[in-house]
């Protein structure tokens, strides 16, 4: 079968990219001729077929419906037995929904008109009546968000089991020496470390921690993922740049999250938050606001603390001091939660490879 996965930035190495990757080495490897069709690969490796895609567009939302209809016309070029989208793309087989709804309430505070306007229209392809598509989820809440905005068949969606990588497994069956890390950072060995990951660092919320650490002098912090601008500022404005370490992206996130006390994760906006399974998966506790989608994992471990929402800083502040006096409790039910997490390893890939396949011979696109 002909399986065409589409992509936007393959560079940006946020969740999305990373999943999209992994969907790709799973279809190819059982037996699958895979296409990655993307604007940028960048550094990564991909095993498989891959064709960059002009760039096109000054805004990020031109760009976005701009790519969607260069894919659509691959698609009618290359005539694909399916069509997997990581970004919304009308027309496409199946949509791998990474992000909440452009339509919620929460996206629309961070957009500008013109930018929620066009992913309104672009989910609306995807969402409507008239549409195809099958949409993978991320969580149930994120499945009825997009239900209570678009009113779509539910009977077109899949909700995925808990999505982590394998590699992730696999550095959680090697120890980590979390001493080394900590040196290599400048981190005093007996200190409480928290660590934020982020490659979209204002979406998540790490100035929100940056100004809650302001109350906290004897917690040092790691902030990994980003080299936006404004973060090291930040820091030199709230005068931490003795106790916070800020480092680009790094494929050894898994070591850096097993070197830190917890997760520190008070996101805007967060459809899953794969970050907070692979904390969890590492056995780190983990504070994180109650909009994100797999917040529902640290409440049912009981593995950290899920922040009330609407979110407030007071809450923020509060939540730290309760993880750093029962640490050791938060600490012991992440790693209970990091030995069930093991048992389901690839499920997330199983489904989505399943589903593909199930689809069989369908007509070309624009039929």
């Amino acid at each position: 079968m002909k399986v065409l996965l589409a992509v936007f930035n393959l560079s940006m190495r946020g969740g999305k990219e990373r999943d999209c990757l992994a969907v790709g080495k799973f279809l190819a490897g059982r037996g699958h001729d895979v296409t990655l069709v993307s604007t940028k690969i960048g550094s990564e490796v991909v095993p498989f077929h891959y064709r960059i895609l002009r760039r096109s567009g000054i805004s990020n939302h031109a760009r976005a419906r701009a790519f969607a209809g260069a894919v659509i016309e691959y698609c009618a070029a290359t005539k694909p037995d399916v069509l997997l989208a990581f970004e919304k793309i009308p027309g496409a087989d199946f949509y791998y929904a990474a992000e909440s709804a452009s339509g919620s309430q929460r996206r629309n505070v961070l957009s500008w008109p013109g930018r929620r306007l066009t992913f309104q229209q672009l989910e609306r392809g995807l969402f409507e009546s008239a549409a195809r598509t099958r949409v993978f989820f991320l969580t149930e809440r994120q499945r009825d968000e997009y239900a209570l905005i678009y009113n779509f068949d539910r009977s077109r969606s899949t909700v995925l089991p808990l999505v982590l990588h394998g590699e992730r497994y696999e550095q959680a069956e090697r120890r980590t020496d979390s001493t080394q890390i900590r040196e290599q950072l400048g981190l005093p060995q007996d200190a409480i470390v928290a660590i934020s990951l982020a490659v979209i660092p204002k979406q998540k919320g790490v100035d929100r921690t940056l100004a809650a650490l302001v109350d906290y002098p004897d917690l040092h912090l790691v902030i990994a993922g980003s080299s936006d601008s404004w973060v090291k500022r930040q820091v030199q404005t709230l005068k931490l740049e003795q106790r916070v370490r800020v480092i680009p992206y790094t494929s050894k996130v898994f070591e850096l999250l097993s070197a830190a006390d917890f997760l520190l994760h008070p996101a805007r906006v967060e459809a899953a938050g794969q970050v907070i399974a692979e904390a969890l998966l590492a056995g780190t506790p983990a504070i994180v606001s109650g909009i994100c989608g797999y917040a529902t994992e640290v409440k049912r471990s009981g593995a950290g603390i899920v922040l009330p929402e609407p979110f407030e800083q007071s809450a923020l502040i509060s939540g730290i001091s309760n993880m750093i006096e029962r640490l050791s409790l938060f600490r012991n039910a992440a790693a209970a939660e990091s030995k069930r997490q093991q048992l389901h390893r690839g499920r997330w890939l199983c489904v989505i490879a399943d589903e593909v396949e199930s689809l069989g011979s369908k007509p070309s696109l624009g039929e």
